[in-house]
């Protein structure tokens, strides 16, 4: 049995290219495989990124515990503002000499015994006021 010349030149071919693949497939297991990179955080203090942002962060906090401060004196302020206008109404009207008697029970020598008497004349006053009102309209309706 003899080989015809056309199946010898396809099987040199056939052994050309699995050559070829086995080559290929030995340059492919000499180069390393790339590895999977892991990425560690390490948040430590003595980092100039990590030390920037914790100051910046108490600063941010000390900035808005003040803030916050300045609003509720603020808000207190607006308060016995309020207080003082209801209780010179109740008196309708006042003379200097109460005004400086407010001024020093509010602001300078603060008396929270006096301001809660103040705040009890005020609000039986709004209250004797709103049952006038009230009993007035009942009347009218009549």
């Amino acid at each position: 049995m003899r080989i015809k010349d056309e199946e010898a030149k396809s099987i040199d071919k056939l052994m050309a290219s699995v050559l070829t693949m086995l080559n290929e497939w030995q340059e492919q297991k000499e180069q390393p495989q790339p590895q999977e990179h892991i990425h560690k955080h390490s948040f430590d203090i003595k980092s100039s990124k990590v030390f920037t942002y914790v100051v910046i962060t108490a600063v941010v906090c000390l900035v808005s515990l003040v803030s916050n401060f300045w609003l509720w004196q603020s808000k207190q302020q607006y308060k016995d503002d309020a207080l003082k206008f209801r209780i010179i109404r109740v008196w309708r009207g006042c003379s200097p000499k109460e005004i400086l008697w407010l001024n020093d029970v509010f602001d300078i020598h603060r008396n929270e015994t006096a301001i809660k008497n103040i705040k009890k004349k005020a609000d039986s006053y709004d209250l004797e006021l709103k049952q006038k009102a009230d009993s007035l309209m009942q009347r009218k309706l009549k």
